[in-house]
């Protein structure tokens, strides 16, 4: 469902609206008195909000479910127990990835549902090169309708939502202005987001964080990663550098990383660390993750050994995620999953002996991710910029 022209911009509602259509994409179908105890308002409050959003055919009656729940006092108008679900087709959102050797987009709507993708392989991290691809994606995918807000999501120490790339080791980019660039452009408004972040957001919006309120998504794979919700939002910090786990030391001794820390999560934990401590030993510079599994398949110690090590790295970080935010669940995602096939048993073994006695053990869910998912989340951090932080209306970008 495209949007209709009369319909308006997520970006352009009061911030009462905002909260409102945010609350129903974080929880789905909502009456107007569960509206008003989520968002902590009055009935007649909440009334007079939804009945434009009603009006402007942002949202609509699911007279279908109606909830079994007592007429709100102060609740003077509408049906309180007839749900109201937003219209998420009528707005349209692109998401990018971009890695060091590959850019990957998405069109989604606004509760994250993927309408159509693509993707582009990259000869060079140039930046003319990379917004490039970027662009053609772009305008690839944005032909049904009006793209409201555009999102990538790349490696580096972003801000929740920012506007220029700072940091990125796989690039080699500091400084890049890059959501300036696209706007110019696109003509659609830009926002980055560190990967991992925007990774958490889709979990969160769509994905297997659907309801809670509480969690952590850590990622394997490249690097380590770590996006956190608390209260259904996802931090980001002062500075943009919630979640920098990959030097956090899980061990006193063990392998060094490429910066030289002994015993740190990234030393453990990435595929290049797995494979070479896999690969040298053996002799093999060009042992990649599914043949350094085959050979724990096949019963090789080394393997084996290295991959317990990587659980018991991974559990260790669990736990210190555990006892020091309480959180209640963590998801592993990200492209180094496949570890967990030999590693799980060490895991929960340094999760159980890391925990704190008073802490609660999360629950730990595992997450197939693709490229195209964290270009998803992507999208989902555009919509939520829209939601939370809108730019101001920019005639020029119109």
């Amino acid at each position: 469902m495209q949007r209709r022209a009369d319909v308006p911009r997520l970006g352009s509602l009061e911030p009462s609206a905002r909260a409102v259509v945010r609350a129903l994409l974080l929880a789905g179908p909502l009456s107007r008195a569960e509206l008003a105890r989520r968002l902590e308002r009055s009935p007649a409050s909440i009334t007079k909000t939804t009945q434009p959003l009603l009006a402007a055919g942002l949202v609509a009656e699911d007279a279908g479910r109606i909830a079994e729940e007592p007429a709100v006092p102060g609740e003077s108008r509408g049906r309180p127990g007839v749900p109201l679900v937003l219209l998420a087709g009528r707005h349209l959102f692109i998401g990018v990835k971009v890695t060091s050797d590959e850019v990957f987009a998405v069109r989604t709507d606004a509760a994250g549902l993927v309408q159509a993708s693509g993707h582009r392989d990259l000869a060079d991290v140039e930046q003319e090169t990379v917004v490039a691809q970027i662009l053609e994606l772009v305008n690839e995918l944005r032909e049904p309708g009006e793209i409201q807000a555009l999102g990538v999501g790349l490696a580096g120490r972003m801000s929740r939502f920012d506007d220029t790339v700072r940091h990125n080791p796989f690039l080699g980019w500091d400084e890049v202005p890059l959501a300036g660039i696209l706007e110019r452009a696109t003509g659609i408004p830009t926002v980055l987001s560190e990967d991992a972040r925007a990774l958490t957001a889709g979990v969160q919006w769509s994905g297997p964080g659907r309801g809670m309120s509480d969690l952590a998504v850590l990622t394997v794979g490249v690097g380590v990663g770590l996006g956190i919700v608390i209260e259904d939002r996802v931090l980001a910090g002062p500075s943009g550098r919630v979640g920098r786990i990959g030097h956090m030391r899980v061990a006193e001794s063990g392998p060094v990383c490429e910066r030289g820390h002994r015993g740190c999560a990234s030393a453990f934990l990435t595929t290049a660390a797995i494979t070479q401590g896999i690969g040298v030993p053996r002799g093999r510079a060009d042992l990649d993750l599914d043949a350094a599994l085959a050979l724990a398949d096949d019963g090789d110690a080394v393997a084996l050994r290295v991959f317990a090590d990587a659980g018991r790295a991974l559990g260790v970080l669990i736990a210190q995620l555990a006892n020091t935010l309480g959180l209640p669940a963590v998801i592993l995602a990200g492209d180094g999953l496949g570890m967990l096939a030999h590693a799980r048993p060490s895991l929960d073994a340094a999760l159980a002996d890391h925990l704190d006695p008073h802490a609660t053990r999360p629950t730990v869910v595992t997450f197939s991710s693709g490229f195209d998912e964290w270009a998803r989340g992507a999208a989902v951090v555009a919509c939520q910029w829209m939601l939370v932080d809108p730019p101001p209306y920019r005639t020029d970008l119109a």
